[in-house]
């Protein structure tokens, strides 16, 4: 899981040849049309694909898509999936996480071939490596759908540390904002490893920079809380494969936020928030943001840009997407780090 791909491009560059993506005869299938399968809607259509299918288990949210032309729905969830689909068909899996991996397989089972699938596409990495081994031979090309490393923010940031030389070492943090996380909303499984299933967005970010962690040590501690008995503060360090060092930190009990800093010979480069970039060329000088072009800007950051990488293979050089068993490795280091694997 490296950073250096054989070429990257800046925001603009970038913006530009997602245009060409445009019009794509590719047919698209979504399973799951709640939020996030809205927003991978939103993303086929800014790239004018001309061919899509929604599978949702209720009906009354599809009655809005069913006058708009080139949409065909189906409800009853992914069950009802009984026509044979091609082996063209990009296929988009955005049900609850417990259902993420068995839509995936309905469709695999249905002929489709490339498939991106909303994170974490399990809670455990043994269920992650599981899955991975199952498509070993199949032909089928999956990742998991963690859209940020398609940020226009961070892209930018990878071609800029390629242009200073590479990046020298790295900082994240994954600090989460307790008052904004309802635990009612949430399936307490989902909530007993809540950094699976959102803190690692930053870890898939800061690891497709620098590469996946070689050796670290971790340590933990801080009050457990009623829906996280794993602790809330977690802090370490170590070595990528790619040789890189790196540090994190996380105090869920505090003011932190999420971020990843990485650092080159010439220049520091900040992502926080996420959405924006910012750099530093002297110690002593204050971070100045560096204005970044993104391609659609109505449509969640980062769901365009995975959306065209599948789609189309010459954006894969540009748009680093996280293959099932990379995800598997990156969960199977933050079950380690977050004390999951302590689990009896």
């Amino acid at each position: 899981m490296s950073g250096h791909l054989a070429e990257c491009l800046f925001s603009s560059d970038l913006a530009r040849r997602l245009q060409a993506v445009k019009g794509s005869e590719v047919p698209a299938v979504v399973v799951g049309y709640g939020a996030m399968g809205r927003e991978h809607l939103k993303a086929l259509r800014s790239l004018s694909v001309q061919e899509i299918l929604v599978c949702s288990r209720s009906e009354s949210s599809l009655a809005p898509l069913r006058e708009n032309s080139g949409i065909r729905v189906i409800s009853g969830g992914f069950q009802s999936l009984r026509e044979g689909l091609s082996s063209r068909t990009f296929g988009i899996v955005a049900t609850p996480t417990a259902s993420l991996i068995p839509a995936a397989e309905r469709l695999v089972s249905l002929g489709v071939r490339t498939l991106l699938i909303e994170k974490p596409v399990a809670l455990e990495a043994a269920a992650l490596e599981e899955f991975s081994r199952h498509l070993q031979g199949t032909g089928v090309t999956a990742f998991c759908g963690y859209n940020r490393v398609g940020y226009p923010s961070f892209l930018e940031a990878l071609a800029r540390t390629k242009g200073d030389g590479g990046i020298t070492s790295c900082r994240y943090t994954f600090t989460e904002l307790l008052d904004r996380i309802d635990p009612g909303r949430f399936d307490p499984r989902e909530l007993s490893r809540w950094g699976i299933a959102n803190s690692l967005h930053v870890l898939s970010m800061a690891h497709r920079a620098i590469g996946l962690p070689e050796r670290w040590s971790a340590h933990r501690s801080g009050q457990a809380l009623d829906w996280h008995p794993a602790g809330s503060i977690f802090v370490g360090s170590g070595l990528s494969v790619e040789g890189i060092p790196f540090s994190y930190h996380a105090d869920w009990g505090s003011a932190g936020r999420w971020s990843v800093e990485l650092y080159t010979a010439k220049a520091a480069y900040r992502l926080c928030p996420l959405e924006k970039l910012f750099q530093k060329t002297d110690s002593l000088s204050d971070w100045e943001e560096i204005p970044v072009e993104s391609f659609a800007p109505e449509v969640k950051a980062g769901f365009a840009e995975q959306a065209a990488a599948c789609i189309d293979l010459k954006m894969r050089r540009w748009i680093p997407l996280i293959s099932i068993e990379e995800a598997a490795q990156l969960t199977r280091f933050a079950e380690a780090l977050l004390g999951y694997a302590d689990e009896a």
